[in-house]
């Protein structure tokens, strides 16, 4: 299994001056983007546009990796310093805003009525038709015989274009840093757009 190197991050002391600070936000966005393919910069403009056209595959499969970057970003902190995070939902408005979902007291629900929670309103969103992209971004882990976990970060999303794509990582969190395997990628039926 091939795995990523991704380095922690240290959170900065109130006394940090302003443009040190803009650095390490700098290079924790480049580390963020070095663990997921960003978008092409044809993706990116189309994304940020409003017009209505038909999209290839090719680019709402990059807007969903758009979708995917900036949900990674919410979730990285978590998964550094607990080896885990809670279910999230992700929205990409037509004008590129993202939008994570969460659902009210998630950390007192078990995490299948959280992703119960967030489909719902993933299904909403999807129904509405207000909105490009959706997805969610959660953990899995399966026991193996000698006592240590099989973990994964799944990401399943869809575009209002009509394409779905999910994503199996397989991690471990060593040392404070985020190892990533070769993600399996596949395509889905669509549920939220339909």
């Amino acid at each position: 299994m091939r795995f990523s190197r991704v380095v922690a991050f240290a959170v900065l002391g109130a006394s940090v001056c302003f443009p040190l600070s803009s650095i390490a936000e700098e290079t924790k966005k480049q580390k963020i983007e070095e663990m997921v393919e960003k978008p092409s910069d044809e993706a990116q403009t189309l994304l940020k546009s409003t017009k209505r056209t038909k999209l290839t595959e090719e680019q709402a499969t990059n807007q969903l990796k758009y979708m995917m970057v900036k949900g990674w970003e919410r979730v990285e902190k978590d998964l550094v310093e607990k080896g885990s995070f809670k279910p999230m939902g992700m929205i990409l408005r037509p004008d590129g805003e993202f939008r994570p979902i969460r659902v009210d007291r998630q950390d007192e629900l078990k995490q299948e009525v959280a992703l119960e929670a967030i489909v719902r309103n993933l299904k909403a969103f999807g129904k509405s038709r207000q909105v490009w992209g959706v997805g969610m971004i959660w953990v899995t882990g399966k026991k193996l015989p000698d006592g240590s976990y099989y973990k994964q970060i799944m990401v399943t999303t869809e575009h209002i274009a009509g394409w779905g794509r999910h994503w199996a990582y397989p991690y471990k969190v060593v040392d404070g840093e985020v190892k990533l395997g070769q993600p399996v990628e596949s395509p889905t039926k669509l549920v939220y757009f339909r």
